[in-house]
This record gives structure tokens, sequence and C-alpha cells, in this order.
């Protein structure tokens, strides 16, 4: 009955921390660890006695800069090293003004919030002028007989770290107040082991600096082979349209731009000559919650499942018991599904026969309308005014979205019957061509590399059929924009600008709005590209996607789940997070030569897994595995974490606060092919960045070691 618990006995005069009595404070794991720095032979000190200056950066909002004095981030501070990547600017005189968490060479900082709060680094010698934020902790030693980088990585083993995360506040953004610093136990080991593991330090960051060194110049030379070294990002800001075309520039959702546009956008609705009425008047909302049966298997819909048409792309089929919570929509054939979170409110769907009875996310509205059909209905919801007035509505921090109340009230134009009836024969044959389209590659069980391989006829008549449903989607797009007067609105709303593209070859063909899609920067990359071999990702590589499941299947131990937070081009961090081993043992594992790549806010960051791994990633982190023998997969990370793809992801994802690069857009991703021998050159290159990187860890690993090993034998 009492299993699990644990009990520990305290005197009171040997209460720590102004007499804190809570249990978890004196749980065994903290009595036994400050047991053994009590009696380790080596002397040891408060925190406060070896730096008389402990404080923090600027609390208030930094009005952050182009350029000017480097401000460290919370992010910045990694276990051991600066991470120089990650940083804001500040002006000079903000700088100035800041004067108190001004860095200097020597300071040792301790990051102070966050899941992963108690990591330390040393500002080194030469480190650019800089200063940090209120999430950061500064410790300026006054005691000559402690190391920085001793401290430091004393700090980051398990004596200090576990010392920080127990005077924490565990709550929603966890952190440690700074006044907690000053009782920290700091164990002073003899010089000659202070400065071996200093030493282990500066030659570890040595080698993280080359490994960085050696990437960028893999970079560099793939840019030189592509002859795309003085490549520019934007070498036009300026777009120039046709009036008509113009309609493009208001396609964005970013609303500290657009905001002065709202009231346009409501006037344009209320100026339809067939009338306008509420959503809530026109809508019927199902937002009563379904429980699911255990035992019972339901197709599960979610953002990711949405393509750019309108369509369903897929599911995933679970039983009941095994859902995630949000998984309590339950929808019909002819419901309208509409995504409330910023960021994905373009993923709206019109649920067909095949999709009846199946369950959605909490995060759609599920919607039936007595005034339109399902096809307006739909391609209302993804058209320019209702979007940018769903945006107006959200509301929220970390994840924005538009509640009930603000979506009821938004205005939404009566179309004409006649007008209804041509935007769904548009609609449903767009659908009819993609279901057949679809339904031939299933009965020729063509993966999407055998499709490549052999080609003929089978793939010709895929690609005609998908692109004449773009083509009939697009076509029940245009006729409501024309309907309601979009380009009249054009014509006296658009500003002049700088570029040209017939409707045709823009809106038709590639169904974007977003004047961004269109940048010059973005035909100058396809432009360059067109000079090489090249060949999409699905012809490379086939993707493969993880799970999401959800924060309450979240444990302290068990299987390491990967978020994007914990993925960079050099490989993964130690999660915040795990799951649980026996639940999820199906779920699919990085395998050697896997690119992970992520698809949702920091769209676009690639890693190569160099062997099988046994960690879980998140649903916002695609698997490509390669197929393509003219590919190697280092070179191809190499170019997946380049300006070319960044820019291909940019173009894709852009315009959204939590940014999603969906998979068939990824799958479109252009990549260039290099002779194999520009490729090999680059692999050996990458690998020799990472051998050093690999290096430089197990030397903090020693660091840590050394110093936990010190005072665990005396």
């Amino acid at each position: 009955m009492l299993e699990g618990l644990e009990v520990t006995e305290v005197k009171l005069h040997k209460l720590e921390n102004n007499f804190t009595i809570g249990s978890e404070f004196y749980s065994k794991f903290y009595v036994h660890l400050m047991d053994i720095i009590g009696k380790c032979h080596y002397p040891s000190k408060r925190l406060d006695a070896v730096c008389p200056l402990i404080t923090d950066g600027d609390h208030s909002a930094p009005n952050y800069k182009d350029n000017g004095v480097l401000f460290l981030l919370s992010e910045s501070v990694q276990n051991g090293y600066i991470d120089d990547s990650i940083y804001r600017y500040i002006s000079p005189e903000t700088h100035a003004f800041l004067s108190k968490s001004a860095l200097k060479e020597g300071d040792v900082l301790v990051t102070k919030t966050g899941i992963c709060f108690g990591k330390s680094a040393v500002v080194p010698v030469g480190f650019p002028e800089a200063n940090t934020s209120a999430h950061v902790g500064v410790l300026r030693i006054g005691d000559s007989s402690i190391n920085p980088y001793f401290l430091s990585t004393y700090i980051n083993c398990k004596y200090g770290y576990h010392q920080f995360r127990r005077r924490g506040i565990k709550a929603t953004r966890p952190e440690i107040k700074l006044v907690e610093f000053n009782d920290i136990q700091i164990v002073q080991a003899p010089s000659d082991i202070q400065q071996q593991v200093a030493e282990k330090i500066l030659i570890a960051n040595q080698k993280r600096i080359a490994s960085q060194q050696l990437y960028t110049s893999a970079e560099t030379y793939l840019l030189e082979c592509l002859g795309m070294a003085d490549f520019a990002a934007n070498p036009d800001a300026y777009n120039i349209k046709t009036l008509k075309e113009s309609f493009l520039e208001t396609g964005r959702f970013d609303s500290e731009y657009y905001l002065p546009k709202y009231e346009d956008y409501i006037e344009l609705v209320h100026s339809y000559p067939n009338g306008y009425d509420l959503i809530g008047n026109v809508c019927d909302i199902k937002d009563n919650n379904f429980t699911p049966f255990s035992g019972v298997q339901y197709k599960y819909i979610e953002l990711a499942n949405i393509g750019k048409s309108g369509e369903i792309t897929g599911c995933d089929i679970q039983d009941g018991e095994n859902l995630p919570t949000r998984a309590r929509r339950l929808v019909h054939q002819g419901d309208v599904i509409v995504s409330s979170i910023e960021g994905s409110l373009d993923s709206c769907a019109l649920v067909t026969d095949e999709y009846d009875g199946a369950l959605c996310s909490t995060g759609f509205y599920v919607l039936q309308s007595h005034q339109h059909n399902p096809e307006t209905l739909l391609t209302l919801f993804k058209s320019l005014p209702i979007q940018n007035l769903m945006k107006k509505g959200c509301s929220g921090t970390i994840l924005t979205a538009i509640g009930k109340s603000e979506f009821e009230k938004i205005p939404i134009p009566l179309i004409r019957k006649e007008v209804q009836e041509e935007i769904a024969k548009h609609v449903q044959k767009s659908f009819e061509l993609r279901k057949e389209a679809m339904q031939l590659l299933e009965n020729a069980k063509l993966t999407v590399e055998a499709v490549i391989e052999n080609g003929g006829g089978n793939l010709l008549i895929y690609n005609k059929l998908q692109a004449g449903a773009l083509k009939e989607w697009n076509k029940a797009v245009w006729s409501l924009f024309t309907e309601i007067g979009i380009t009249s609105y054009i014509d006296a709303k658009a500003p002049i600008v700088s570029a040209y593209k017939k409707l045709s070859n823009s809106f038709l063909k590639s169904g974007r709005l977003d004047a961004e899609y269109y940048q010059p920067k973005y035909d100058h990359l396809f432009s360059e590209l067109k000079r090489f071999k090249t060949k999409t990702i699905k012809q490379i590589a086939t993707p493969s996607k993880s799970i999401e499941p959800g924060s309450e299947a979240y444990r302290e131990k068990g299987i390491p789940f990967i978020r994007v937070a914990d993925l960079s081009k050099f490989g993964l961090s130690e999660p915040a997070v795990y799951l649980d081993e026996l639940e999820f043992k199906d779920t699919i594992r990085p395998q050697k030569d896997t690119i992970l790549l992520s698809k949702d806010g920091s769209v676009g960051i690639a890693y190569k897994v160099d062997e099988p791994v046994d960690v879980i990633t998140s649903g916002a982190i695609v698997h490509l595995n390669i197929t393509d023998k003219e590919v190697l997969p280092d070179y191809l990370t190499l170019v997946l974490n380049s300006a070319i793809v960044k820019l291909q992801a940019e173009r894709d994802a852009g315009g959204s606060i939590i940014q999603h690069w969906k998979p068939s857009e990824i799958e479109e991703v252009i990549i260039p092919i290099l002779p194999m021998a520009n490729q090999i050159k680059i692999s050996e290159m990458l690998q020799q960045s990472f051998s050093l990187r690999k290096e430089s860890k197990r030397l903090l690993q020693e660091a840590i070691q050394i110093v936990e090993t010190a005072i665990k034998e005396n």
C-alpha cells in the first residue's frame, strides 16, 4: 500500500534554506546528495562567499535592434559553452544603461528559468561586448582560489545542478530565484584538479569552434560548387504586380503589418450585394465533446493531416483508449473543420465519406451551415477576408487561438445560390481527381520511389490528375473572390508595387495568395537552381511521421522524447521529458543515416543520425530515409540546412507566429544534385566537423566526471 513512498527524518537545527520544511526539499535523493558534499574532505563554501557579485540581466522588455551589442538569452547558455548562434541585439545606449549585467571575461552564467534551468557556462576570453536577460544569472568570482571553468563545471555536474533544481520553483515555467543562489554549496577542489578541468573545457570549446568552422567551410564549398557563393537572399525588396495580382499583397497573416486593414476587410464583406451575416448565425458549431470507447478503433484527424486545397490527406488509426485527450470532436460527411490555432488558421477541410464518424482535435471548429453548401463554406473559410478576420480575433500568449465568442462574431457574405453551385462543381471535381489519383497509386501499390524509378504511364496519369485537381480547386476559389468583389477591392486598395505575374502563373498554378510567396528572391533562387540537375525530396527520400502523444504522456524517466527545441543541425540535446517504454514500444526510432527535419516552429533544422538511437521524436519532426543512391546522407543534410532550402521553407511556411511546414510542401523541396566527387568531399568535411564536436562533448563530460569523482572519493 505504501510502495513508492519515502520518509526522511531531519532534526530542527539542521533545517536549511531559512527553515524550509517542504517534503521534496528533503527527499532522500537531495539529503544523500548534500550528505556527500558535507562529508567531502575538500572544503566547501557558500556561493555568495565565492562570488561577491551575483546578479541577473534586465527585467524589462528590451527594444531589440538589427545590430549593436549582443544580448544573450536563456537558450544561449548551454552546458559548458555559450551558443553564439542564439542571441539578440540591443543598442550601445541600452547596454550602457544596463551596466549591472554587462558581461566580463570570466563571468560564470547560469540559466534561471525554463525546464532545464541550472545550465552554466563561462564568458571566454575574447568574447564580444555583451549583456544578458533576466533569465540568466551572472556570477562574478572574487575568490582567487576558484577557477571560473571549475565553478561552471561544478554547477553542471550533479552536485551543483541538483542543488539548483532542489531550490527551484516547479511551476508552468520553472525557475530559481536569484536569492536562492547564495546558499548553493561549492566544493573547493585542489588547484591542480581545477586546472585540469579548465584545460579540458578550453580544449573542448576549441574543438567545438573548429567543428563549426568546418561546417561553415562545407556550406561555403557547397555554395561555391553551385556557383551561389554571392547569392543575395533578397536582391530586390519590391514587387511589380498588376492591380488584380496585387491581391496577393494582402494574403499574409502578419497582424502587426495588417491590423490597419482589418476594417477594410469588414467593409468588403459588408458591401457584398447579396448581404452578410455572422458566423454564429450562419453556422452550427458542433463543439460537444465525444468520449471514445475503449477497444473501438477510430480515425483521428489532426492539423498535420490537412492539405492545401481543403482535403484530408490522412489520419491516425488508434483504439479509443490510446487516443490523445484532444481527440474529442466527432465529425460526419459534409462537415467543414476549421483550425482555431493562429499560424494554422488556413488548415480547413471538408469531411468526405471516407472520414464519416472520425474524430478530430479540439483545435478545430466543426461546422455545418444552413445558408451555404459545404464546398462554399470551406472556400469561404480559406478566403483572404475571413482568414484575416479570424487572425484579428486571435488572442493568447504561448499558443494563440481564436475563441468561440470571437469566432461567432465574424461577418461572412451570403453567397448567391448559383455561385455556390459553381463553386461546389469545381471543388467536387478537384476532390474526385485527387481521389482518383490516390486510388491509382494504391491500386498499383507504388511507393513514391517506385513511381519515380519506374516512370511510365501511371506516373504521368497520376501527375496529370493531381495538377487537374489543384486547378479545379483554384478555379473554385477564384469564383468566390470574383463574386464577393475582391478584385475591385484590390483595384482600389492595392499599392503600386514592383513585380509582374500572370494569374495563370501565380494563383491558379500554386493556390497561394500571399505576396511574400512570389518575392523576387525566390524566383532568383529557382533560376539559379536550373543550372544544375535537381530532384525533389520525395524523389530522394521516404518521409516518415512520428507521434504527438500530448503532455499527459510525459514522464520523468523512460524513452527520451525529442522535440524541436532539442534538435539542432549539430545533434540532439538531452530532452526535458520522456515517454513510457512499454506504451510506445512500437513507435518509430531514428535508424542509421535517418535525417531528422523539423517542420513546425523552427522549421528546416536537419540532423543526420549516425547510428540507431533509442529515442522518440515529436510529430513536428519528419524522418527522412534516403532511397536514392545518387545522394549521400551528409550531403543532403547540409543542403537541407543551407540557404537553398531555408528560402524554400521560408516561402512555404512564412507568415505565421508558429510556423508550419506541411509534409506535402517538404516533399516538393528542390535539391541540387552535385557530382558524387563533390558530395564525397562535403561528407568528409562534415564527418570531420562532427568528429571534433563529439570529441569536444567527450572532454566536457570528462571534466564533469573529474569534479564528481574528486568530491565522491574524498
